[in-house]
């Protein structure tokens, strides 16, 4: 039975989207799907601007046209074609999509770290926070999405293993804790309750965003000096790469994915480096040429320096809105004036584990220009974030010292 009637209802635009919206809820598709599609619908149906019970193959197949004319991606054409066959045909069946195939996404090969790359990147997270984070979207191989839903009563220490509950395609999964974090893991679950979240979010009962995972990345990516545009599902691919390097079997590492199928797990075979076939090429053993030395014995770039961003001041004043967090004003002086950054909040959620909230740098749009170019160069790199990390951190807990309990 289809959820409207198109030819007898003749909706609006906007209450058949509505109608759609309520449907694919009721049906429990994931709210980014649920969005992903309120917005295709709504794009369609606003280019045709007619009823939606009007629509035809043909209006489909323009718009289709339009997006790619307009340089629009296999995966944006994808997702669109995807929104309108689940509304028009599967919900209405008006099958205004039938004939019309999901075009074909280029296979691009992952980006992957090598193993010193990995060690760089860790190293480089400016706190715990960040350091676990990483270390677990590597050690485990989950996806960010998966990473920061984790809760304390996902972990069994005793069986080293950690569950992933409904993950991609809503299934569940275990995958296996690694020794390292063991300890440390341990340690911090004591002061915490089961259903906490392992990486809080600033609102109360909420978790880290995938956004923000990203941005921690992308600062770590860049403090390490790592050129290649490596984002936290990189490290996913990396996870996998490096247990097939390693002799592991792929069909275990299907499993510890979460892939459905075989030949999803299969494209890090074209990556990996199988450490116990010496193949060389026919131009080399022709010419005698030694294989080329190890990744671990070649130079990896330095991290970048740390520029001068002048003078700088740092006040903490105690947060009237949360106990024990303290808010953040930075003092930085531009020739004979000073220009105030505030809106940093650090505050500790667990012992040992300082962090360190910092607006947008929307935020500090004005106040900025009161800075020289290379001041506010120096500001937007992940070096100057590393060096407040430090600095604030320092002050902050001789400041909760010396206030006692």
């Amino acid at each position: 039975m289809a959820v409207i009637d198109l030819p007898r209802e003749r909706p609006t635009a906007a209450e058949f989207v509505r109608k759609i919206v309520r449907e694919l809820k009721i049906r429990c598709y994931k709210q980014k799907t649920i969005k992903s599609y309120r917005l295709a619908l709504s794009a369609v149906l606003r280019w045709y601007g007619g009823p939606p019970h009007e629509i035809t193959r043909e209006d489909v197949r323009d718009f289709l046209e339009l997006l790619v004319d307009g340089g629009a991606g296999s995966s944006t054409i994808s997702g669109h074609l995807s929104a309108i066959r689940t509304a028009f045909d599967k919900m209405c069946g008006a099958r205004i999509t039938l004939g019309l195939l999901t075009p074909r996404r280029p296979q691009r090969l992952p980006i992957v770290l090598s193993e010193p790359e990995v060690l760089r990147l860790l190293d480089a997270a400016p706190s715990l926070r960040d350091k676990l984070l990483l270390g677990l979207l590597y050690a485990i191989g989950v996806r960010v999405s998966e990473v920061v839903r984790l809760k304390w009563q996902d972990f069994d220490f005793d069986r080293r293993t950690v569950s992933i509950w409904q993950g991609k395609g809503r299934k569940d999964r275990q995958v296996m804790l690694p020794e390292s974090f063991k300890p440390l893991l341990i340690e911090l679950s004591k002061t915490f309750k089961p259903d906490e979240y392992v990486f809080p979010g600033d609102r109360r009962g909420r978790h880290l965003s995938p956004r923000t995972a990203q941005r921690i990345m992308e600062r770590a990516r860049r403090i390490a000096g790592i050129g290649k545009k490596a984002t936290p599902h990189s490290l996913r691919h990396s996870f996998a790469t490096h247990l097939l390097e390693h002799g592991t079997d792929i069909r275990f590492i299907q499993e510890l994915l979460g892939h459905k199928r075989l030949d999803t797990t299969k494209i890090y075979t074209r990556v990996a480096v199988f450490r116990h076939q010496e193949i060389r090429s026919p131009l080399d053993v022709l010419r005698g040429t030694t294989a080329a030395p190890p990744a671990r014995a070649l130079p990896g770039p330095q991290p970048p320096s740390r520029r001068p961003v002048g003078r700088m001041q740092i006040d903490l004043q105690p947060s009237k809105a949360e106990a024990g967090a303290a808010n953040v004003t930075l003092s930085i002086q531009n020739e004979d004036r000073f220009v105030l950054l505030k809106g940093i909040v650090v505050r500790e959620p667990r012992p040992g584990w300082v962090t360190l909230e910092v607006p947008p740098l929307e935020a500090w749009e004005k106040p900025l220009c009161g800075l020289t170019a290379a001041q506010r160069q120096r500001i937007e790199s992940p070096e100057f974030y590393a060096l407040v990390q430090e600095h604030v951190t320092r002050r902050y807990l001789a400041w909760k010292k010396s206030a006692g309990p």
